[in-house]
């Protein structure tokens, strides 16, 4: 069963969520549209998101194989 997120993650996970799109959209909002900035911010996110689920997700695979 899965765990509950731990509180440095979740802060982890948000910052990059938010900060990601606002900088983008601070620098490239006059050259780019802004459909095209959240697009980008969506595959920049995409990954380190999964990076960090998976980590999550082995981290209490491990726990359970070792009791």
């Amino acid at each position: 069963m899965r765990t509950k997120m731990s509180p440095r993650r979740a802060l982890i996970t948000s910052a990059i969520m938010s900060v990601v799109p606002t900088i983008l959209f601070v620098f490239a909002s006059q050259r780019l549209p802004f459909y095209l900035v959240l697009i980008t911010s969506i595959l920049i996110n995409w990954p380190i998101i999964r990076w960090l689920d998976d980590r999550q997700w082995y981290r209490e695979w491990m726990r359970v194989e070792t009791k």
